[in-house]
């Protein structure tokens, strides 16, 4: 249980400086390019600890697993994590992405319910409503640059959310290590051939692949971004799983909120924070330990 509380701090200090250090790159790199590299860089990282629990486990991968997979990934990268990087570039701080994103454990409520049969209870709803309130209070509905960075957050939330329970429904017999690092890896790909088709037909340079600035800092921290935040977080998040259980390991997305507003004050000083902000924090971690561990006490 002690290496589980480990991990899973590990896992939630690695990716609560996934949105202020993307901050510090995006006029430099844009966002499909960040994604990119970030899950190319990450996804080869986890892969050879992928393959280990194959041979180990002796698992039988089928064509019917790998587009499933392929389909996953492509998904989770090219809609989720794109909306994701937009709403950092589009943010007055790199906080209010961070805190919203964190939201996505309570809407997977939603998709569980429609699409596992999961039984809505009192305490989801008190999760829902919790989660709602603290997306709301991260709104400036005066703002139009925050408000559009509010829908892009929220968006990949959703999705990521989706993406979730998707693969609880169709990925149970694979272990999170295989399904993310293959998927992330044909997700990559995937986005990689939208890239060069967009950049070729379009000469546009929001679709270009490579930094617009290519120095020391950038380089730093993509490398950052894919080995430690993707590739180093997501392996944690897995320990914690396996030393104590989904619980345990959710417990990374609980506190990455209440962390979040001092982190990106450490990386980003110019981040504007805001009562608003914190309070969207109190709610949005009231509503994980709802949606999350008061389940456990209860059982």
């Amino acid at each position: 249980m002690k290496k589980g509380i480990l991990f899973a701090a590990l896992t939630a200090i690695l990716f609560v400086t996934l949105e202020p250090v993307s901050a510090l790159i995006k006029e430099d790199v844009t966002p499909f390019a960040i994604t990119l590299w970030r899950f190319i860089i990450g996804s080869v990282m986890m892969l050879p600890f992928a393959i280990m629990k194959i041979k180990k486990e002796q698992i039988k991968i089928t064509g019917k697993d790998i587009a499933l997979i392929g389909l996953l990934g492509a998904f989770v990268i090219c809609l989720s994590m794109i909306a994701l990087q937009i709403g950092v570039k589009k943010a007055d701080s790199p906080a209010l992405i961070a805190i919203i994103f964190s939201s996505n454990s309570i809407f997977t409520i939603l998709f569980s319910i429609f699409i596992l049969k999961d039984k809505l209870t009192s305490n989801k709803i008190i999760a829902l409503i919790l989660g709602i309130i603290g997306v709301l209070l991260c709104a400036d509905f005066s703002s139009g640059t925050n408000l559009e960075s509010v829908a892009y957050a929220v968006f990949a939330s959703l999705s990521f959310s989706l993406y979730t329970v998707l693969s609880k429904k169709f990925m149970k017999k694979f272990g999170g290590i295989i399904q993310t690092s293959f998927g992330f890896l044909f997700g990559s790909i995937a986005l990689l051939i939208f890239l060069l088709i967009m950049g070729a037909a379009t000469k546009d340079p929001a679709y270009t692949i490579m930094p617009s600035v290519i120095n020391t800092n950038v380089i730093l921290n993509l490398v950052y971004l894919g080995i430690f935040v993707t590739g180093l977080g997501y392996l944690f998040y897995f320990k914690a799983m396996e030393h104590g259980g989904a619980i345990m390991a959710s417990f990374a997305f609980f506190i990455k909120p209440i962390l979040t507003p001092f982190v990106s004050l450490i990386i980003v000083p110019e981040a504007k924070l805001s009562w608003q902000m914190f309070a969207a924090v109190v709610c949005i971690a009231l509503a994980s330990y709802f949606a999350t561990y008061y389940k456990k006490k209860n059982s």
